[in-house]
């Protein structure tokens, strides 16, 4: 009786991932995304317009360009990301020589229209869409889907978007 109950109990915790990362169809996940908003972070302090590009490489990963404009300064920052092992869809992303970090897509839109992505942690977190502007009913939903994974969307902050351009890969 006790390891029914214990069963049952765990039947009501949330699912850490949506999808597998065998679900996950990459080449579709690939283009430009918008930020919509974010847990702050050094990197992307006085950031505005921010834009992350995505483009396969030929090592079952992909390479990214995180760009985004610090005042009248374009900022490109450029990593690659390699598949990790497990269930989800996390990858390990390498900035620069030494700076490493996981690469978590928490929940996605079936018709990849945006993104919820961050680490197993739970320290970071970004909003993305594939348009700069996403519906705030739709926005809602997403914070629930975090929530719900644990991840405390109070510290989201929304990014600032003025309508500047990125460059991406071409920077």
């Amino acid at each position: 009786m006790k390891a029914l109950t214990f069963a049952l109990l765990l039947s009501t915790l949330p699912v850490a991932v949506e999808a597998s990362a065998a679900e996950l169809d990459l080449p579709r996940y690939m283009g430009a995304w918008h930020e919509i908003a974010h847990i702050p972070n050094f990197a992307q302090k006085g950031c505005t317009d921010t834009i992350v590009h995505y483009r396969l490489n030929d090592r079952g990963g992909f390479d990214l360009a995180n760009t985004c404009w610090k005042g009248e300064t374009y900022k490109p920052y450029f990593g690659k990301a390699t598949p990790s092992a497990g269930p989800e869809p996390l990858f390990k992303v390498k900035f620069f020589i030494f700076f490493k970090a996981d690469y978590w897509i928490v929940a996605l839109d079936p018709d990849y229209r945006w993104a919820l992505v961050g680490s197993p942690k739970r320290d970071q977190l970004w909003v993305i869409s594939r348009e700069p502007v996403l519906d705030p009913t739709i926005y809602d939903q997403i914070l629930s889907r975090a929530r719900a994974k644990g991840f405390n969307t109070d510290k989201l902050v929304l990014t600032t978007i003025t309508g500047r351009k990125s460059r991406g890969f071409d920077s």
